[in-house]
């Protein structure tokens, strides 16, 4: 028997794994993924938080399309802003996708997300991107 692969699979939280890209370095970048069976990152976030200065930068994020209005972007989003109560926020330029999503997480997670980014010197520093491995997360709650 053949499995499926991603495009054919149906949004299933018990066949998905959670996985999280520490930084390298302070107020470095860091992603989660949520893959289904075959491996495929069907949603991302990557973001950078410099805890010194108490700002957070939403860089990326993306949910493809079937398993979009199923909470993957909210659930990513409350995982970054987690323990950063009283940070300012920002995110990237946003994308068409993106002007609709943001302003319903900010009111959802109560956080501005205004789309200039704004960074502090530390967020700026050069790094090297993601020379560590990725941990497996338990998913966090719907």
């Amino acid at each position: 028997m053949v499995a499926p692969n991603s495009l054919e699979w149906r949004v299933d939280p018990d066949t998905e794994t959670w996985w999280h890209q520490p930084p390298v370095v302070p107020a470095g970048m860091q992603e989660v993924q949520v893959r289904a069976p075959d491996g495929y990152d069907f949603a991302r976030l990557v973001w950078q938080v410099c805890d010194l200065c108490r700002l957070g930068l939403v860089a990326k994020i993306r949910v493809t399309r079937p398993w979009q209005h199923h909470g993957y972007g909210t659930r990513m989003m409350r995982l970054a802003l987690n323990g950063r109560s009283g940070y300012s926020w920002s995110t990237t330029p946003q994308s068409e996708d993106g002007r609709a999503f943001f302003p319903v997480v900010a009111e959802a997670i109560n956080v501005a997300l205004p789309g200039q980014s704004v960074l502090c010197e530390h967020m700026h520093a050069k790094e090297p991107r993601f020379s560590v491995p990725a941990q497996q997360l338990d998913p966090p709650p719907s």
